[in-house]
């Protein structure tokens, strides 16, 4: 039974709604089988691969499949293993499990062994079935609905309209990179546990639910946020003023304004 993605704002763009949707039904099975209310924060993919999911799962040497060999799902015999060397950054080894339950969902017709290589740009590789299982572990990993929980939640927090903050974020400007730099993208990672590349990614795969929509993030944007942002007092001029992100004149009065950090 396929599980309806519960989204209010944000939608998967158009070309990857099945594979978000797979994700969000395998995520309420889980939920379902397991008694819970709510979904848990990180998802913890490593325990429900075995159980509530059913598959084998362990972590094992895998350098002889290749010397860059993160993780690899042996479809026929329903078993998912994990390479030691991505135990030191928790981000990478959640999104490898998550990459790796994608081929046991979404590819169980098409090969039985499928590795995962520490090449970190799967997302626009020429195999497509890897894309696939990078934009499956993403959706996992970061579900549209809890998306935009947090959205709404550090808008909240930091005196911003609901309404705007959408908006703003796909504007190709400073206030837009100040908006995701300083208040989304390591809030993001921290909470749900991914990289930051992980999370750059996902929200290049969302777009607003309306029509002929843009990607909430840009492909130029997305480009810019996986960089450092350079000059540290780069975002000095950026200041929240009505519930918005202005720039503004550093020797003007900031009036009603309430200055970042």
């Amino acid at each position: 039974m396929v599980a309806t993605l519960p989204s209010k704002f944000l939608e998967p763009r158009r070309g990857y709604r099945q594979v978000d949707q797979r994700a969000w039904t395998c995520l309420q099975r889980c939920r379902e089988k397991l008694g819970l209310g709510d979904l848990p924060l990180p998802i913890p993919v490593d325990q429900w691969i075995e159980h509530p999911l059913g598959f084998g799962f362990g972590v094992t040497d895998l350098s002889h499949l290749g010397p860059d060999v993160l993780g690899a799902a042996y479809v026929e015999d329903r078993e998912i293993a994990i390479d030691p060397k991505v135990l030191t950054h928790e981000g990478r080894f959640r999104f490898t499990c998550a990459h790796e339950l994608g081929h046991m969902i979404l590819h169980r017709n098409v090969r039985s062994v499928f590795q995962e290589s520490a090449d970190l740009t799967a997302f626009e590789s020429v195999d497509r079935y890897e894309r696939q299982a990078d934009r499956f572990a993403a959706a996992f990993l970061m579900p549209i609905p809890l998306l935009e929980r947090e959205l709404l939640q550090i808008a909240d927090e930091n005196g911003l309209k609901r309404a705007d903050v959408v908006i703003t974020l796909m504007k190709p400007t400073l206030e837009s990179e100040w908006l995701w730099r300083k208040r989304l993208l390591h809030r993001m990672t921290k909470r749900f546990d991914v990289s930051l590349s992980a999370v750059v990614y996902r929200f290049s795969d969302i777009q607003p639910r309306v029509a002929d929509s843009m990607p909430l993030m840009p492909v130029a944007l997305a480009e810019a946020l996986l960089r450092p942002a350079g000059d540290p007092n780069k975002f000095d001029s950026v200041w929240v003023e009505n519930g918005v992100p202005v720039r503004r004149d550093l020797f003007s009065s900031a009036g009603g304004a309430v200055a970042k950090s």
